[in-house]
Protein backbone atom coordinates (compact mmCIF):
# COMPACT_ATOMS: atom_id res chain seq x y z
CA UNK A 1 0.00 0.00 0.00
CA UNK A 2 1.33 3.44 -0.91
CA UNK A 3 0.54 6.56 1.15
CA UNK A 4 1.17 10.01 -0.31
CA UNK A 5 0.76 13.32 1.51
CA UNK A 6 0.55 16.56 -0.51
CA UNK A 7 1.73 19.20 0.05
CA UNK A 8 4.53 18.65 2.50
CA UNK A 9 3.94 21.91 4.40
CA UNK A 10 1.76 22.46 7.43
CA UNK A 11 -1.60 24.17 7.74
CA UNK A 12 -2.81 25.77 10.97
CA UNK A 13 -6.51 25.36 11.74
CA UNK A 14 -8.74 26.07 14.75
CA UNK A 15 -9.44 22.56 16.03
CA UNK A 16 -9.47 20.33 19.07
CA UNK A 17 -6.44 18.08 18.50
CA UNK A 18 -8.11 14.94 19.86
CA UNK A 19 -11.18 15.48 17.70
CA UNK A 20 -9.06 16.22 14.64
CA UNK A 21 -7.12 13.01 15.27
CA UNK A 22 -10.42 11.12 15.47
CA UNK A 23 -11.52 12.56 12.11
CA UNK A 24 -8.26 11.42 10.48
CA UNK A 25 -8.36 8.02 12.21
CA UNK A 26 -11.91 7.30 11.04
CA UNK A 27 -11.30 8.37 7.43
CA UNK A 28 -7.94 6.64 7.11
CA UNK A 29 -9.15 3.42 8.73
CA UNK A 30 -12.04 3.27 6.23
CA UNK A 31 -9.63 3.77 3.36
CA UNK A 32 -7.38 1.03 4.72
CA UNK A 33 -10.31 -1.39 5.19
CA UNK A 34 -11.58 -1.01 1.64
CA UNK A 35 -8.35 -0.59 -0.34
CA UNK A 36 -6.43 -3.63 -1.52
CA UNK A 37 -2.81 -4.09 -0.48
CA UNK A 38 -1.58 -2.92 -3.89
CA UNK A 39 -3.80 0.18 -3.73
CA UNK A 40 -2.99 3.80 -2.92
CA UNK A 41 -4.17 6.27 -0.31
CA UNK A 42 -3.40 9.97 -0.66
CA UNK A 43 -3.88 12.87 1.72
CA UNK A 44 -4.11 16.30 0.11
CA UNK A 45 -4.07 19.49 2.15
CA UNK A 46 -4.99 22.90 0.74
CA UNK A 47 -5.88 26.38 1.88
CA UNK A 48 -9.25 27.65 0.63
CA UNK A 49 -9.94 31.25 1.70
CA UNK A 50 -10.41 31.04 5.48
CA UNK A 51 -10.55 27.22 5.53
CA UNK A 52 -8.15 24.35 5.61
CA UNK A 53 -9.28 21.62 3.22
CA UNK A 54 -8.21 18.00 3.60
CA UNK A 55 -8.95 15.23 1.11
CA UNK A 56 -8.35 11.54 1.74
CA UNK A 57 -8.40 9.69 -1.57
CA UNK A 58 -8.15 5.94 -2.05
CA UNK A 59 -8.14 3.51 -4.93
CA UNK A 60 -10.37 1.12 -3.01
CA UNK A 61 -13.57 -0.64 -3.95
CA UNK A 62 -15.64 2.55 -4.00
CA UNK A 63 -19.25 3.12 -3.00
CA UNK A 64 -22.28 2.44 -5.17
CA UNK A 65 -24.27 5.57 -6.16
CA UNK A 66 -27.36 4.33 -4.30
CA UNK A 67 -25.31 4.00 -1.08
CA UNK A 68 -23.76 7.50 -1.16
CA UNK A 69 -26.74 9.18 0.60
CA UNK A 70 -26.33 6.69 3.49
CA UNK A 71 -22.59 7.21 4.05
CA UNK A 72 -22.89 9.57 7.04
CA UNK A 73 -25.93 7.89 8.67
CA UNK A 74 -25.53 6.04 11.97
CA UNK A 75 -25.30 2.23 11.82
CA UNK A 76 -25.21 2.12 8.01
CA UNK A 77 -22.93 -0.51 6.55
CA UNK A 78 -22.55 -1.63 2.96
CA UNK A 79 -19.90 -3.06 0.60
CA UNK A 80 -19.48 -6.02 2.96
CA UNK A 81 -19.92 -8.95 0.58
CA UNK A 82 -16.40 -9.08 -0.90
CA UNK A 83 -14.75 -8.36 2.47
CA UNK A 84 -16.70 -10.14 5.24
CA UNK A 85 -13.67 -9.95 7.55
CA UNK A 86 -14.06 -6.16 7.75
CA UNK A 87 -15.68 -5.31 11.05
CA UNK A 88 -17.27 -2.08 12.18
CA UNK A 89 -20.26 -0.54 13.90
CA UNK A 90 -21.39 1.82 11.16
CA UNK A 91 -20.72 4.80 13.42
CA UNK A 92 -17.30 6.04 12.28
CA UNK A 93 -18.42 8.26 9.39
CA UNK A 94 -21.46 9.57 11.29
CA UNK A 95 -19.17 10.58 14.17
CA UNK A 96 -16.67 12.06 11.72
CA UNK A 97 -19.37 14.24 10.15
CA UNK A 98 -20.49 15.47 13.57
CA UNK A 99 -16.91 16.28 14.61
CA UNK A 100 -16.24 18.19 11.40
CA UNK A 101 -19.47 20.17 11.79
CA UNK A 102 -18.72 20.92 15.47
CA UNK A 103 -15.58 22.66 14.21
CA UNK A 104 -17.61 24.76 11.77
CA UNK A 105 -16.55 22.68 8.76
CA UNK A 106 -18.21 20.48 6.17
CA UNK A 107 -17.52 17.02 4.81
CA UNK A 108 -18.43 15.46 1.49
CA UNK A 109 -17.82 12.21 -0.33
CA UNK A 110 -17.26 11.38 -3.99
CA UNK A 111 -16.93 7.79 -5.09
CA UNK A 112 -17.06 5.50 -8.06
CA UNK A 113 -17.71 1.81 -7.58
CA UNK A 114 -14.57 -0.18 -8.35
CA UNK A 115 -12.37 2.92 -8.63
CA UNK A 116 -12.15 4.48 -5.18
CA UNK A 117 -13.42 7.13 -2.82
CA UNK A 118 -12.55 10.70 -1.91
CA UNK A 119 -13.60 12.27 1.39
CA UNK A 120 -13.02 16.02 1.64
CA UNK A 121 -13.52 18.04 4.79
CA UNK A 122 -12.93 21.64 5.77
CA UNK A 123 -11.90 23.20 9.08
CA UNK A 124 -11.64 26.96 9.72
CA UNK A 125 -8.07 28.28 9.65
CA UNK A 126 -6.49 30.00 12.59
CA UNK A 127 -7.14 33.72 12.71
CA UNK A 128 -4.02 35.87 12.67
Amino acid sequence: MALTIRPEHSLVVLADLEKLNEIFLNLLSNSLKFTAEQGKISIEIAEKENLGEVSIIDTGMGIAPEDLPKVFKKFEQFNRAPMPEVKGTGLGLAITKELVELHGGKIQVQSELGKGTKFTFTIPKEKK
